[in-house]
């Protein structure tokens, strides 16, 4: 890494207007380290709010912000295009719903600058108000508490809300899949990113110094949500499964099935409660992901994989205008 350094701050963002400028605010209280320089790209992926206005407005005292429109949806889309405009040495990611502290770019960034590492995730703690009696470990490591996340022994992986790797990386893992991640199948875009990271040899390590706060919208504790949620889990990891681990094509109407009568006589025996009602029970979440996990693969399966096993890049992949674009889905 160069003696100066140059960072680069990548915020993807939909219709959070609000949100949006509690993470900017919180980002201009950042320290930055004398000699860094550090850019900030806000990416906006059709937003029909306030967004654009919010982030021309706002005025930042340590970092140059760029503003950046992105109109075709997805989260991926908004990731990629975020990385075609970033400068840095080092990239980092946050969410538009996420206060960092203060020390927050040099704990993330400072490890890959002495290259202790390639990539980092750093710790991710939900907000005191959103805290609930009934989480278990499962609720906090669904809304991306890193402290449910990296237990320990596990292969570390990657978290939208706070992660950042050298921009090196990028020659062999090029890009955030496009179907995955909010806006596609819904998640799984970082977890996919990580695990090739790894398959490439790169090194990532998990920093407990380098904080942000996840202060989300309260409606994501209604138990619809958490419905929703599991389905967008379970599509995700199907996709992975198929496409990317080569996991063998079985049937699989023996599980579906089985997941489906355990879920209704569950839900006849012990009523989870209203659909807007905060809280889900752990074991419908579970099977409801499982169940999303059998129809996604059934349908995956019915399509040339888009990946070589473990691949750093998909088959079909080309680029336009220096971002990466699917070329044609089945």
């Amino acid at each position: 890494m160069p003696l100066n350094p140059s960072i680069s701050i990548i915020i993807c963002t939909k219709n959070r207007a609000a949100g949006l400028l509690r993470t900017l605010e919180s980002l201009d209280s950042c320290r930055i380290p004398a000699g860094w320089r550090v850019q900030l790209i806000v990416v906006d992926n059709a937003s029909t709010d306030a967004t654009a206005r919010i982030i021309n407005e706002t005025r930042l005292s340590r970092m140059s912000a760029h503003y950046v429109y992105e109109p075709k949806p997805g989260l991926s889309n908004a990731r990629n295009t975020g990385l075609k405009h970033a400068e840095g040495d080092v990239i980092l990611f946050t969410d538009d719903d996420v206060l960092v502290e203060e020390t927050w770019i040099q704990e993330l960034a400072g490890p890959i600058i002495e290259d202790r590492c390639d990539a980092a995730v750093g710790l991710v703690m939900l907000s005191t108000r959103l805290m609930r009696p009934w989480m278990t470990r499962t609720h906090k490591g669904w809304l991306a508490s890193s402290l449910e996340a990296q237990i320990p022994h596990w292969p570390v992986s990657l978290v939208g809300a706070n992660m950042g790797f050298s921009s090196s990386v990028l020659r062999q893992v090029p890009a955030f899949d496009p179907e995955l991640g909010a806006g596609g199948l819904g998640s799984g875009e970082d977890t996919l990113f990580g695990l090739q990271l790894v398959e490439a040899g790169y090194r990532i390590e998990f920093n407990n110094a380098a904080r942000v706060v996840h202060d989300f919208d309260r409606s994501r504790l209604l138990r619809r949500n958490w419905i929703e949620y599991a389905v967008k889990r379970g599509r995700s990891e199907a996709y992975i499964d198929y496409h990317w681990k080569h996991k063998p094509v079985v049937s699989l109407s023996r599980e579906f099935a089985s997941y489906w009568i355990r879920l209704k006589i569950r839900r006849m025996i012990q009523h989870p409660g209203p659909l807007y009602a905060e809280g889900c029970p752990p074991w419908e979440m579970s099977y409801v992901s499982n169940l999303a996990r059998c129809r996604q693969f059934r349908r995956e399966a019915m399509r040339t994989r888009v990946y070589g096993y473990h691949a750093l890049v998909r088959r079909d992949l080309v680029w336009e205008g220096g971002t990466p674009v699917v070329q044609a889905q089945a």
